[in-house]
């Protein structure tokens, strides 16, 4: 089926121009744009006076498992929001199910009309000391490469392994290049001769910056540098500054970790846009960065541009800037109308699949008694958490341990469990924590 949306004001990602024109969508490609597109080229015609259209948006960077939602559940929340493709990382549900995780999340993301991109997970277990529900080798996921939307290796956190040559770390990066796919880095505050080793192996992006400094290091040596505005780590503020000059052009925007109530309360890669205007930058590279530059680092072939043999992901505007999303086109269907999503269905996937990651908890009900932490004196370290960033601080504080086993709401220190949940074996972490803010009850959640 052929759709002309006529006299919109499209904006070419291209020229970082708007122009006025006609685009003819010819099943999920553009066929073209131009005033000479008339009411007779198409089946379905719609008249988009006064509104913008735009490039749909692509998350460079995301753990679905951390939204809480399966693939499709995150597509009907994203969708409405403008994001029309993903890239994500399963590395949690690996973390728990080994490859089987894997392919669940590649199973339940087949033919959604959120595009579902994958990156597999370099590093299963985090680190050598986690005790995780599976370990994975190389040699582990040399099968899952084959699938057309897995595009690389996603986020290598094991910088210590590259840095240091640890042939297992090495041998991941090297057999997904040989393959001419991509490798995601995660090295914060890496820096000089150390970073060049990193850079080196052939991993082209980091999502970890928190400052400008750190930031333009990637970038003048060849990085992409994705700019991260989750629910807990929010950098936007810090790199706002690379936006002004020739830098964002190898700048993408990412989510990471984003909860449910953000994404439908604030918004998702929409969010951050909006935020950066408020910051008064452009919109038009900002919707840039938000598409283009995503697609353009991970090699993405046709995607991000409202351009003839363009994949027809477009966004309709009621306004650019405050990213007044209209309707949303993937794949060159109408998958949200006047901001309200048209039904389609989940994806089916395979029954075995389905029993391994819905039954991966394996652990005996706690007691009290597990949760009590003797005191070796009264001070103890204590973590404390750095607003909207991902990293810590560590802090040395005097605790009370006859009053609530330490727990002290009056100085905001509360108390913190990790407990090994993949094959019961007892093993538990017990500590504080500074910067949370919770004044009663508790919190908890079991995603790796």
């Amino acid at each position: 089926m052929k759709r002309l949306l006529k006299n919109a004001k499209v904006v070419n990602v291209f020229t970082e121009q708007i122009e006025e024109s006609n685009v003819l969508i010819d099943g999920e490609i553009i066929a073209g744009l131009g005033k000479y597109y008339s009411d007779e080229d198409a089946d379905v015609v719609e008249d988009l006076s006064g509104k913008y259209i735009c490039p749909g948006f692509v998350d460079g960077h995301i753990h679905i498992e951390s939204t809480m939602m399966t693939p499709w559940g995150l597509a009907n929340a994203c969708l409405p929001k403008g994001t029309t493709s993903v890239v994500t990382d399963p590395h949690e549900i690996a973390n728990v199910c080994g490859v089987d995780g894997i392919k669940y999340m590649l199973q339940a993301s087949e033919g959604l009309p959120l595009n579902v991109y994958v990156m597999l997970p370099s590093c299963v277990p985090a680190t050598p000391f986690d005790e995780s529900g599976a370990i994975l080798f190389a040699e582990d996921l040399d099968e899952l490469y084959s699938s057309a939307r897995v595009l690389g290796l996603a986020e290598m956190m094991n910088y210590p392994g590259i840095i240091y040559d640890d042939p297992a770390t090495v041998k991941k990066v090297s057999e997904c290049i040989n393959k001419g796919k991509n490798v995601d880095g995660h090295a914060p505050l890496l820096s000089g001769r150390e970073l060049d080793k990193y850079i080196a192996t052939g991993i082209q992006s980091d999502h970890e910056c928190s400052n400008i400094d750190e930031a333009m290091e990637r970038i003048s040596k060849g990085q992409w540098v994705m700019i991260r505005e989750g629910s807990a780590a929010k950098n936007l503020d810090g790199l706002a500054g690379l936006i002004d000059g020739p830098s964002y052009a190898r700048c993408l925007l990412v989510t990471d970790d984003r909860n449910p109530m953000d994404i439908i309360n604030e918004g998702h890669i929409d969010n951050i846009v909006r935020k950066a205007i408020k910051l008064g930058k452009d919109p038009i590279r900002m919707i840039k960065m938000a598409s283009l530059n995503a697609a353009t680092c991970f090699g993405i072939k046709r995607l991000g541009a409202i351009a003839p043999g363009y994949r027809a992901d477009i966004l309709v505007l009621n306004d650019i800037n405050s990213i007044d999303i209209k309707d949303v086109y993937s794949n060159g269907e109408k998958v949200v109308d006047n901001k309200s999503i048209i039904e389609f269905k989940e994806p089916e996937v395979d029954a075995y699949l389905k029993d391994i990651v819905t039954n991966s908890f394996h652990l005996d009900r706690l007691k009290d008694d597990d949760l009590v932490i003797e005191p070796k004196g009264n001070k103890c370290r204590v973590i404390k958490v750095i607003e909207g960033q991902i990293l810590t601080d560590e802090i040395i504080e005097e605790i009370d341990f006859s009053v609530n086993n330490g727990i002290d709401v009056s100085k905001d220190i509360l108390k913190l469990a990790v407990i090994e949940r993949h094959k019961n074996t007892g093993h538990k972490g017990l500590g504080y924590i500074k910067g949370i803010g919770l004044k009663r009850s508790a919190c908890s959640f079991s995603i790796t």
